[in-house]
């Protein structure tokens, strides 16, 4: 069974028996009974008398974990039914979604063990960038260190997940990226959703340029650096072994300082080629003094540098 692209190593029945059988340890009278029937299970609802009806009147799609009640018209996503089953005040079956993870989640939701990356971090230059909040420490980045078959559909390596220390949240499905300064403390956690186009970026700080600190590791420190709009753009150069900062919007005041302070000796800009992007483009042009400024222009179809191939990034030229 599948749910928001994470592969579940059960049918949806075998998911309800164990789900019944942990009620049933529990005392929680609930999901009395469960009767497939085809491309749907059908179940006692738990969302009207007390869940204690003579027969089935809930149906659960096999397809999707849909729930549905034909009495009371109760509809809800499987981890929402677990969630409120279990006990859980929980709209969105965070709690829910955590069970399923728990219990039958395949390799797409794995622990990320650690691989040996040949970059010294003694090295990273001290930071200017100065803060009035506290920085977010590794016991609460390693709650998100585990891989998730997003990533492999962005298209990112091994390499790429452990340089930038990408993770995935279970509590809000989520692809996490830690936002670091150049010496590596973490400011924050961009968050972008593995089954939509929801993004968060932290609040608190105006936005630093992405893979500032990973730059400050390499040795020689490049001579071109790619600038793109979003952080999944930025990590696709870095999957060929080029090397990219992302704005994540427009482009600020604080990323127009940092970009002039890089020790690079070009700059070759990759935002998208609609109005946003070549504003962004133009407005680094005309602020950026001490860089040679080029510019990457994607193959026709595609629509940002995650798009390509990995042939098609390490072809690109840079046109002055």
């Amino acid at each position: 069974m599948q749910i928001n692209d994470v592969v579940f190593n059960a049918e949806l029945l075998d998911i309800l028996n164990e789900l019944q059988r942990e009620l049933n340890i529990n005392n929680i009278p609930l999901l009395r009974k469960i009767k497939d029937v085809g491309d749907d299970v059908m179940v006692s609802c738990p969302y009207h008398n007390g869940g204690q009806e003579k027969r089935p009147s809930a149906g659960i799609r096999k397809s999707d974990g849909v729930f549905h009640c034909f009495a009371c018209g109760e509809t809800h996503s499987l981890q929402e039914v677990i969630s409120y089953c279990l006990g859980y005040d929980d709209v969105l079956g965070k709690e829910g979604w955590k069970w399923l993870l728990k219990n039958f989640a395949i390799t797409q939701v794995s622990s990320r063990d650690d691989i040996v990356i040949d970059y010294d971090r003694k090295n990273a230059v001290k930071s200017d960038f100065k803060r009035s909040i506290a920085y977010i420490n590794d016991d609460i980045l390693d709650k998100y260190r585990y891989y998730h078959s997003y990533m492999r559909k962005r298209k990112l390596t091994d390499e790429v997940i452990e340089l930038f220390d990408i993770g995935y949240d279970v509590v809000t499905d989520c692809i996490t990226f830690p936002i670091r300064d150049i010496t590596g403390n973490c400011l924050g956690i961009a968050r972008r959703s593995t089954h939509g186009k929801f993004f968060n970026y932290p609040k608190g700080f105006e936005k630093p340029l992405y893979g500032l600190y990973e730059l400050s590791l390499q040795n020689p420190y490049p001579q071109e650096v790619i600038v793109c709009e979003s952080m999944l753009d930025a990590l696709s150069f870095w999957t060929v072994h080029k090397y990219a900062v992302a704005l994540n919007g427009l482009g600020n005041d604080v990323q127009m300082k940092q970009l002039e302070k890089l020790p690079c000796r070009m700059l070759i800009l990759c935002t998208d080629m609609d109005e946003a992007g070549l504003s962004a483009r133009d407005k680094i042009r005309k602020q950026i003094r001490t860089k040679i400024i080029a510019e990457y222009y994607l193959p026709a179809g595609r629509k940002d540098a995650n798009d390509c191939t990995a042939e098609e990034l390490i072809n690109l030229e840079a046109i002055l």
